[in-house]
């Protein structure tokens, strides 16, 4: 890598000689091994890199005509310009590329549906790695101009990044596209060693320049100082330009002056800290940006009002923080670092120090209450004490009326206490009344933080307390009205107030740390913060806790837990967690958990199983699919009734108050998106039994003091059976509705027969599950073409993890209006449920899909399904298909179903529905195989005589089906068959075999039917006892209906 080296004074005489370098470079010798493409400009030691680049992009902006042409005098097709000062990610750099290359919809899609599948995996915005099918788009994108492009990019990652690599630009040999740089954002100010040493991360870059005020023998110290000044403040307006396009054009911060003015004030301070001196910039930079009135409100042009504790004080804050993320100093080369024998001595003196009023030793003992900041009492805003003794009940500091933030660090009480009357008591309070920020750090808090001097407080904003030693935590509550960041680390304290009602009246905290605390005497079990909604960031140590509570904080985004070992219940429901981190935490007692209603809940990251309960959590609550609740009636009941068409007593779901529902399912998870179920399978056992429930509606809504649906029972009854719902004719056959209306006319005219037609058996009880069970609730949504994968156009279905699909024993799909198939994964199935029912499910195609790696549902002993309106197969391949424990089937009402359960009859399962006992087929206009069976063979011969045997079959109900040719497809024997219901069946041609014997069957169909059946054995006609409606013909279907 080369160096070149420019001098000029200006961002402007700057900006004008890289153009003329570039150009240089362009009309020079190219070859193959040609190293002239990437330029890396360090500005003037770092400053004002960022705003000549800047100024580069305006001279050449293609949206004015002198941009236009200055950019085709460059021979450059194209100007990108890509400002990551904040820096996220390669793939937001990559992203932010592709809007300037105006790529395709479709290819800025894949943005986005890779970003929300790592939000499910958990992975961090700052991890998330460039898209390899968008770099193919960007190269073949970039090969198409005729000229080259110019990349001017602000790099605010702290090393070298290969852009042709990540973005497909070619940046060597002939290519003709340059690449212009810099990196760490603004304000920079770094050793030339650390530059070179980030540098060589990726080694791409062929170029190194710099700036020089002047040629070397003619800097002179006014030159620098000046320069130095002048190129600060072009670095703020420039930031301040960038504030006003891309994010808060009204922010405090868009102010250049005060912008230069905070940059100063924070290099001075890193030049003053040493170990002697703790100024903590990273906690307190925007304190003492605030506090000292580096930051402030123009009201009035050139005045500083104090600013009340409300309001637009707020504001003040939030600038300060956006700045201090724009301003990257490098602290550690600022600061002096002694030796550590010495730098234990220096850290030793007693001093105080402000950084407006400089710093100041104190020779060791007490402090003299007299006149020592007299002189500073309307000066002084910020001020630190550190090894200090004096009367903590009338402090030397009472008389500086403008203070601001007061930090004390290892001071000590005298002990004794100096009678200064009314005027005294009158200037503590107005003292502390006014304080902002108050850290005490290493000192005795009895007096310091008592009741008395707390109830002074009320405008102040951040509390830090460190070190502290019998604190009693308790006075807080009801106090500090005003607290925004409330810090208790590394202390003994107790709590003398109840831990419920502890941060019950702190409306408006935003951080809570609560770290390396002991509780001392009377521990705290329990931390509650529960309904504080202002509160963001939540980070908690603690071996006593054992209960966290944090429901209701509708703003928490953060929760940070490390060292808990004792802690065994964790409520955040109602937070707006997006990822759940517990990685790092310690959370061996860890029983229970509640994420009830987290609508922005994403991912949940587990630590490792040496730092969890060993018997895992035996409650687990997840919601996101229902908001924080705002008012709720006391009493509110109601049912969702999942009978549909049938009108049954079907699976039925009591919906009241109280909280069965979760005491009923020790894990109840309901979800928005089936992809936040993977966060479950590192914790979730082979033995916990699952019931599924998939559809469109929305979950049961769980309230404060318990839940709105209480309870999931099947409530099925034998003999009760019922009408067909009105409801739902139009979801069935549409060339069969009129006929379905006059069924429902006839039947409403009291005529016993047509009642007939309409009833049907009621879907069986779900089983029960053991002990150990789940609950869990897949909400169906419609996703848009931006989440469709490729060759998926309309295609809609529900990815869900493999221990969900394992685990399950019951399966409830309704109302779904969105899937085309019931959810799966690629190498497993449903193989283990024991009771299926699907229903009003208009898009699905085909219920189950499988394949020979992931198996049936070889356990199913319930299948129900209906109103499937453009369903053509339940099962459409036979692989390897069993259902020998099936014992009751229905359909209805899926007028486009082909076949129902296609089987494959083998050696080893000669019987593949020995265990059926009910049939009921209705309602499905293009059926003409019920049970399709595939007879293996060997040697291309049959191994046995094609009969299949139901020998539990003892109902069998078909209605409606005027294509069905044939049951099973092959010949039928069912010896304990005991009734047989058949209505408009006109194709079928024969009944099941009943064998010899003096069984008779109930036989209720058509007479003109029974006389067109066709017999291999004419005797078998006798075991029917046949029953025929007298007015079977005023309901058969019309000939027009027939396709």
């Amino acid at each position: 890598m080369r160096t070149e080296e420019i001098y000029v004074s200006t961002i402007d005489g700057a900006a004008e000689r890289i153009l003329q370098l570039l150009k240089d470079h362009i009309y020079g010798d190219r070859s193959v091994s040609s190293r002239n493409n990437v330029f890396y400009f360090d500005g003037w030691d770092g400053l004002g890199a960022s705003a000549v680049l800047r100024a580069l992009a305006e001279r050449l902006t293609p949206t004015t005509p002198a941009g236009k042409k200055a950019l085709a005098e460059q021979e450059f097709d194209q100007l990108i310009h890509i400002d990551c000062s904040m820096w996220e990610s390669k793939r937001a750099l990559q992203k932010a590329v592709a809007e300037q290359l105006k790529l395709p919809d479709e290819v800025m899609e894949l943005f986005h549906r890779q970003d929300e599948e790592d939000d499910f995996r958990g992975v961090s915005k700052g991890s998330r790695a460039e898209l390899p099918e968008v770099l193919r788009v960007m190269y073949e994108h970039v090969q198409n101009k005729n000229n080259g492009l110019l990349v001017i990019f602000h790099n605010g990652s702290s090393e070298e990044i290969d852009l042709a690599s990540l973005c497909g630009f070619r940046l060597s040999g002939f290519a003709t596209n340059k690449v212009l740089w810099t990196f760490q954002g603004r304000f920079r100010h770094r050793p030339r060693a650390k530059v070179d040493m980030a540098m060589k991360s990726a080694g791409t870059t062929d170029a190194f320049v710099s700036v020089s005020a002047m040629a070397q023998q003619d800097v002179t110290e006014f030159d620098e100082t000046h320069g130095w000044s002048y190129f600060v403040s072009q670095e703020a307006s420039e930031l301040v330009t960038a504030h006003k396009i891309n994010t808060r054009p009204h922010s405090t911060s868009d102010q250049a002056a005060q912008v230069h003015e905070c940059f100063l004030y924070l290099l001075e301070l890193c030049c003053r800290s040493s170990h002697s001196v703790d100024y903590d910039l990273t906690t307190h930079i925007p304190n003492y940006w605030v506090c000292d009135g580096i930051i402030h409100q123009l009201l009035r042009q050139g005045q500083r009002d104090d600013i009340s504790a409300d309001g637009d004080n707020d504001k003040l804050w939030r600038a300060a923080e956006a700045l201090q993320r724009e301003m990257q100093l490098d602290v550690d080369y600022h600061q002096y670092s002694p030796s550590s024998p010495l730098a234990k001595f220096v850290k030793s003196k007693p001093y105080w120090t402000s950084p407006t009023c400089g710093f100041t030793w104190i020779p060791a003992g007490a402090i003299p209450n007299k006149d020592m900041f007299q002189g500073y009492s309307d000066k002084l805003r910020v001020l630190k004490l550190s090894r200090c003794t004096f009367d903590f009940k009338s402090p030397p500091f009472i008389c500086c009326h403008s203070l601001r933030f007061l930090w004390m660090d290892h001071c000590q009480g005298t002990g004794t206490s100096t009678d200064g009357g009314a005027g005294k008591e009158e200037d503590v309070r107005w003292c502390f009344e006014r304080l902002w920020v108050l850290d005490v750090r290493h000192t005795p808090c009895d007096q310091i933080l008592s009741v008395q001097m707390l109830d002074l407080m009320n405008q102040l904003r951040e509390l830090n307390v460190i070190g502290a030693e019998q604190w009693d935590m308790g006075q807080l509550q009801g106090r500090l009205p005003n607290i925004r960041t409330l810090r208790v680390k590394d202390s003994g304290v107790i709590c003398s107030c109840s831990e419920n009602d502890l941060f019950s009246e702190a409306n408006k905290l935003e951080l809570l740390d609560v770290s390396g605390s002991r509780q001392i005497s009377s521990p705290m079990r329990s931390l509650s913060a529960q309904r504080v909604t202002c509160l963001e960031t939540v980070i908690m140590e603690g071996y006593y806790i054992e209960q966290i509570n944090l429901r209701g904080c509708s703003k928490v985004k953060n929760l940070l837990l490390t060292w808990m070992p004792r802690t065994g219940s964790l409520d955040i429901s109602g937070t707006a967690v997006k990822t759940l981190d517990l990685s790092t935490a310690y959370i061996e007692n860890l029983d229970e958990l509640y994420l009830l209603r987290c609508e922005k809940l994403r991912a949940i990251l587990w630590p490792p199983k040496h730092k969890m309960r060993k018997q895992g959590l035996s409650k687990l609550c997840i919601d996101t699919t229902q908001p924080e609740p705002t008012a709720q009636p006391s009493k509110e009941k109601a049912e969702r009734d999942t009978t549909s068409t049938t009108g049954t007593s079907v699976l039925r779901t009591t919906v009241q108050r109280g909280s069965q529902l979760i005491d009923e399912f020790p894990w109840y998870i309901s979800v928005r998106d089936a992809r936040l179920l993977a966060s479950l399978e590192a914790i979730c056992s082979d033995s916990r039994e699952m019931y599924v429930e998939v559809s469109s509606v929305e979950c049961p809504t769980i309230a404060d003091g318990g839940c709105k649906y209480e309870g999931i029972k099947g409530t099925g009854n034998s003999e009760q059976q019922a009408p067909v719902n009105l409801q739902h004719q139009a979801e069935a056959a549409i060339y069969a509705a009129d006929i379905l209306v006059d069924y429902l006319k006839f039947a409403s005219e009291g005529n016993g027969v047509a009642s007939g037609f309409m009833s049907m058996w009621p879907c069986p009880d779900v089983p029960g599950l053991p002990k150990e069970r789940g609950y869990i609730h897949i909400q169906d949504r419609m996703r848009t073409k931006l989440l469709w994968p490729q060759g998926e156009k309309g295609n809609n279905t529900i990815v869900v993890p493999r221990f969900v699909l394992e685990n399950a024993r019951i399966l409830h799909v309704h109302d779904a209006q969105s899937i085309t198939t019931i959810p799966s994964c690629l190498y497993t199935n449903w193989r283990n449920i024991e009771w299926c029912r699907v229903e009003k499910c208009p898009r699905v195609d085909q219920v189950f899909t499988h394949s020979p790696e992931s198996g049936v549902p070889y356990r199913l002993g319930t299948f129900w399904a209906s109103h499937l309106t453009k369903t053509r197969y339940i099962l459409q391949d036979t692989y390897h298909a069993v259902f020998s424990n099936l014992t009751y089937l229905h359909v209805d009402c899926c007028p486009r179903l082909i076949h129902v359960l296609p089987f494959l009859e083998t050696m080893s399962n000669p019987n593949g529905f020995s265990k059926l006992k009910t049939l009921e087929i209705m309602w499905c206009g293009d059926l003409k195989e019920a049970l399709p069976c595939t007879i293996n063979t060997i040697g291309g011969k049959m191994w046995r005589q094609v009969i299949q045997e139901f020998t539990s079959l003892k109902h069998i109900h078909l209605h409606e089906l005027p294509r069905l040719q044939s049951i099973c497809g092959t010949k039928m024997y069912a010896p304990n068959l005991e009734s047989v219901k058949i209505r408009g069946c006109w194709s079928l041609k024969s009944l099941p075999c009943i064998g010899s014997g003096s069984k008779v069957v109930e036989c209720d169909c058509e007479k003109e039917w029974w006389d067109r059946l066709e017999w291999d054995d004419s005797s078998q006609a006798s075991c029917y006892n046949t029953v025929h409606p007298r007015y079977y013909k005023k309901t058969m279907l019309r000939g027009s209906v027939l396709r």
